[in-house]
């Protein structure tokens, strides 16, 4: 976020669409199930915006770009109640939202001061962000600034009708108001259109790789639970001060009689699918050397990943997020992290 003479308008543009946003306070008559589009001009993408604050905490316009964006949309419904950080940590979207000064780095308040903007106050302050799964939260550029732009000036042009027609956004599950740009002599115009919502699909499974599970095949099945955890790790890590930070996920297979951690690998999120079951099926190969008729795991997204390897295995999986060992061992494992 470096402002130049070529870029200087682009994020003028978005902060001053921001602080309309922000002032109108939109949050205080819509919810964040009351989901619309707005298309860009520029690469024809649908952004699906969400206007977060209704409760008070967290005020924000948070836009999931294309079908994968939505489809973490629904993972925050379906299971960040359950399990908010792991779902939060797979949101795939760009966002703004209102802070207060100490929450922004130094670069957002350089590129404040750049602009020539001065903020005062409580959630007051324009912060904007990208949401990737598995990375830290990070800076957008400017072709990301231009159509968050756009998605702001939308967004409060559909509030304010929202207002005054309640009903504005009432479809049924399939359906959701598009806002879409036309290219006139005079510049874009925006139309209302009513389409399809895109087909969402939950089933986070890694394709069995049966090069790898051919391994496992000679060993019996044997009665019993095996407890291993998926989660990512509470802090992030990077490859070099230049690179965005990630957060690795951690692997761990738990002896439930003594305890112990049996096995413990670390994964980039971009190996997770190359190497998860290559790791499992070394334990149970190299380890337990049988298969157990159970594999017990803390949260859904470990029971997701593996959905389809563990039927190709005949291992029922098992969410037991209240199961004491689980809470033990990561708690001393994140203070060396």
């Amino acid at each position: 976020m470096i402002v130049n003479l070529k870029s200087r308008q682009i994020w003028l543009d978005l902060f001053k669409a921001a602080e309309v946003y922000r002032d109108l306070k939109p949050w205080e008559w819509l919810y964040d199930s009351d989901l619309f589009g707005v298309q860009d001009p520029v690469s024809g993408r649908i952004g699906y915006c969400c206007v977060l604050g209704n409760l008070g905490e967290h005020m924000a316009l948070n836009v999931y770009i294309g079908p994968e964006g939505l489809n973490s949309y629904y993972e925050m419904l379906d299971y960040g109640q359950d399990d908010p950080t792991m779902a939060g940590l797979r949101q795939s979207c760009i966002s703004v939202s209102f802070e207060n000064r100490d929450l922004l780095s130094d670069i957002d308040r350089k590129l404040i001061k750049d602009l020539g903007l001065k903020y005062r106050g409580a959630n007051q302050w324009v912060m904007v962000r990208e949401y990737a799964p598995g990375l830290l939260p990070w800076y957008i550029n400017e072709e990301q600034a231009a159509f968050l732009t756009h998605a702001l000036q939308q967004a409060v042009a559909i509030a304010i009708r929202a207002e005054e027609e309640p009903d504005l956004m009432q479809f049924d599950e399939e359906k959701v108001l598009v806002r879409v740009p036309k290219q006139t002599g005079g510049g874009l115009v925006w139309e209302d259109q009513i389409q399809d919502m895109p087909e969402v699909d939950l089933h986070l499974a890694i394709k069995p790789d049966f090069s790898i599970l051919k391994k496992a095949e000679s060993l019996k099945k044997q009665e019993g639970a095996m407890l291993l955890s998926l989660s990512y790790a509470p802090a992030p890590a990077r490859d070099d001060p230049q690179s965005r930070p990630f957060f690795p996920i951690l692997g761990l297979v738990l002896d439930k009689s003594s305890g112990m951690i049996l096995s413990f690998e670390m994964f980039r999120p971009e190996e997770l699918e190359e190497k998860l079951q290559a790791w499992l099926v070394s334990i149970l190969v190299e380890g337990a050397k049988c298969i157990p008729s159970h594999l017990v795991l803390p949260n859904w997204f470990g029971a997701g990943l593996l959905e389809d390897i563990a039927t190709e295995l005949d291992i029922e999986l098992v969410v037991a997020p209240d199961e004491p060992l689980f809470e033990e061992v990561m708690d001393v494992m994140f203070q060396f992290l």
